[in-house]
Parts: C-alpha cells; structure tokens; sequence
C-alpha cells in the first residue's frame, strides 16, 4: 500500500513535465520507500528500471545492455563492451511509444558513479542532447555517500540535477495510516519498536498482541530484524565498534558527553566528531532544554537516539544478544523492568508531533516555534513550546496503567515552578486516562487531557 509521499510525489511529477531533460537524486536508508515510490511516479510513463549492481565498470556495462534488452545480437557486437550511453538511450527509445520523455531509473546508482567514468560520461552526453530529452531518477541508499561526497564525485554532472530528495522516517500520523485497522495504542507500541521505516513496520502482525510481535521480530535466534542495525550502520559508516559503544552509552541513559567519556574512553573530541557523523544521519540528536530562567536547574548539552528502532535495538537488543542466541526470554527480566520509561520518551515524540499538526490547523493559542523538553536535576517536562513573544505550551507524557490524578497535576505545577516555567498551555497525555476529579477540574481552562481515543 502507498501511504503518504505526496510532496515527493509532486515534485517527481514537477520535474517530469519539465521542457527540458531533468535529473532528480532520491536517496535514503534501506527500506524507507524509495523503489514503492519510484514504481508508483513511472505509472503510465515510458520507463527504464535498472537496478545496478556493485560490479566492476565492463562487467556493469555488458549487464546493463543484456538487462534492458539491448545487447548486440552479432559475434562481433558480443566481443565489445557496449557503450553504457547507447544501451540507455536504445532503451528508452524502445519504450517512448510516441511519447516525448522517457524516465531513466538507475536504483542504487552510487555503485556506476563509484565505480569509472562510463556513468557520468553517459549521463553527460544525455543531458546534453538537444533533440531528445530524457528524465534520469538517480536512487540511493548510501546516505553518507550523497550528502557528503556526490557533488564532488559526480563533478561537472552535478550542474544537471534538477533536484535532491531525501526521504525520510514515516509520521506518527503516516503510520496509522497504512495500519487503519491497528488500535492507536498498538501503534504507538509499533512506532516505539520499529520506527518509521516501512520496510522494519511490514513484519508487524497487526493481529498479534505486543508482546509477541516484539519477541518474533528482535528477541529470538531467527529474527527478522535481529541484526538489521549493524546492516545498516555498517552500510553508512566505517568504525562500527566505536560507534556501538557511544549509542550503546546513549541507549543506557549516559546522555552527557561527560558520561560518554566516561563510559567509552573515547576522547571528548573524537566523540563530538562521532556523534555529529550520527546526527547527519538522523540517527542521534541534541535535546533542546527549555531554559526560561537562564539557572543551573536544567540540564544542557544532552544527546538521544533519535531513531526509535535504534534506540530499542541498542537498549534491549544489544547487551543482551548472547542471551537471544541462547533462546533465553529475557522478554520479563530485561525489557519490562524499563520499558514504562522507555515507552515514556517514544511516547513524547507521539505527543509532540500531535501538537505540531494542532498547530498547523490553527488550534493552539500561539504559533510556536521553537520545541524541545525540560530536563532538571529533579524531573523532566516531556515538551516545552515556544514563541518569540515569550509565550509557552508545556506538555507532560504517561505512558503506564496510571490514571492521572489532581494530585498528579499539583506535581507537575511544582516542577514547572522549580523550571521557572509559566505556560499559556499546558497539554497532559495519558494511555490510561483521567481521574473524574481531574477532569472536573479542567473545565474551562488552559489544561488539555488527551486520551489515546483523541490521538
């Protein structure tokens, strides 16, 4: 099912019906949607689908003109290499069917461009052509490698990309979207788990309860996604060991560069480098702390993983992979203990992106700009928005059997005192609801209590 991608989608679209041979790069992390989305925009247009392979330069050539049905059919034009931009461009002469452009899909094409100058020479000439014109979706998985290093690989090429699209994690509200059937509250457990990557979210069974579907996917021998992380990682970055040992720390609650210091060993300086390659990546991220009071109760200079299934992964898979492998259920004895707070965080960021869309639609008091959390010495306030007028949202996240209470609501008053915090708003979340007295309460002022039913 093709959930979302609308933006992309548009600007694909944009680029095609251009007057003139375009280039647009889609790139992003395995499993995100890249190929779901490409197959979807070369509906009813003449294309070219070539999925390269990480090949030496003859070898690709000769399997990009046999692939697209090109190849020479003579002994002679069998002993030569075929030239990569006459396979092309037979290819998409084949398909045009008196239409005036053809889309020219290259999936993975990091591998031609890494590999020789047949790709950018061929690319070159076609984009140059003043009687044909041609639409080149270029798609990548290697992150690392477009944003850093493709300009400079691709060289004078560069100056004919029409556009660079990254996509990225599923919403919240995208998710719950190709799962219309799942109840919210699973969903939030599905998100807290697997993240947003498409692929990771198809191995759910929405008919499964929690439970099982977290020890099928990561906590058994054969699971499916029981190594997908080191796949990954190993795939964007050179220096594994380093980088599991400074997201390991961060999955444990070592949030300070001190604390990782500490922990690791590392330098300070080689894991500020470290931790500003994983946050190119979306991977980790620096946690805003509201401060209104410029005072030595908040907590700054605090890291998190960023992604949720990393997080999850590097929290309750990896310290406990020879257990996996051994069959032991450490579902009861290692997850559960701190899975209320674990899912206390993934919740937040539920919360959160709520507030955003209410304030898309205009639903909030102000139009807030900035986001982040509050974290002191003796509590934490799960969101804090604000305006340049100095306006404030706070929001406070329970994710447990706990019913919120008045006396609840009169603890988190003292800690927004004790943050020197006073909100316009003020937003409470709960999975297990209000107290009657709470909500009585409530009544006709500032604070919102916001069940799973209103997610």
């Amino acid at each position: 099912m093709f959930i979302g991608r609308t933006q992309e989608l548009r600007q694909l679209e944009e680029a095609y019906r251009m007057e003139r041979s375009t280039a647009v790069v889609l790139y992003g992390r395995k499993g995100i949607g890249k190929t779901e989305l490409a197959h979807t925009f070369l509906k009813d247009k003449p294309a070219v689908f070539y999925a390269v392979k990480e090949l030496s330069e003859q070898e690709q050539c000769y399997l990009v003109a046999e692939e697209l049905g090109v190849a020479g059919e003579t002994a002679e034009a069998k002993r030569k290499v075929p030239e990569l931009a006459k396979s092309l461009i037979d290819a998409a002469e084949r398909c045009l069917n008196g239409q005036k452009k053809a889309v020219i899909v290259l999936d993975e094409f990091h591998f031609l461009v890494k590999t020789g100058r047949s790709f950018l020479e061929a690319f070159i000439q076609m984009m140059n052509e003043e009687e044909k014109r041609y639409m080149f979706l270029l798609v990548s998985s290697s992150v690392s490698w477009v944003e850093n290093s493709m300009a400079e690989d691709l060289s004078f090429g560069a100056r004919f990309l029409s556009g660079v699209i990254k996509l990225k994690e599923f919403t919240f509200a995208m998710m719950v979207s190709r799962f219309p059937s799942l109840p919210v509250e699973q969903a939030i457990y599905a998100n807290a788990v697997l993240g947003g990557v498409p692929q990771y979210l198809d191995y759910w069974n929405t008919k499964e309860p929690v439970e099982k579907n977290i020890k099928r996917l990561l906590l058994s021998r054969n699971a499916p996604l029981l190594y997908e992380a080191e796949h990954f990682l190993k795939s964007e970055l050179r220096e594994l060991s380093a980088y599991n040992a400074i997201l390991a720390a961060l999955a444990s609650g070592k949030y300070k560069l001190n604390d990782i210091y500490a922990r690791t060993g590392f330098s300070r300086a080689k894991i500020s480098v470290y931790i500003k390659n994983l946050i190119e990546l979306d991977i980790v991220e620096k946690i805003f702390s509201y401060d209104a009071a410029e005072h030595a109760n908040v907590q700054k200079g605090l890291y998190h993983i960023k992604d949720n299934y990393l997080c999850f992964w590097y929290r309750y898979v990896f310290p406990h992979l020879s257990a996996i492998l051994l069959e032991e259920d450490i579902y009861e004895t290692a997850l559960l203990p701190t899975f209320p707070d674990y899912m206390r965080e993934c919740f937040s960021g539920v919360c959160t992106e709520y507030l955003k869309l209410m304030g898309q639609y205009h639903r909030l008091q102000h139009d807030y700009a900035t986001w982040g959390t509050w974290h002191g010495k003796t509590g934490l306030i799960d969101i804090v928005a604000g305006d340049e007028e100095g306006n404030i949202l706070v929001g406070f996240c329970r994710f447990d059997n706990h019913m919120v209470s008045q006396k609840d609501y009169d603890s988190y008053l003292e800690l927004l005192d004790f943050a020197a915090l006073k909100p316009q708003e003020c937003y409470l979340f709960s999975k297990a609801g209000f107290t009657g007295e709470l909500q009585s309460f409530a009544e006709g002022k500032n604070l919102h209590l916001v069940g799973l039913e209103d997610l």
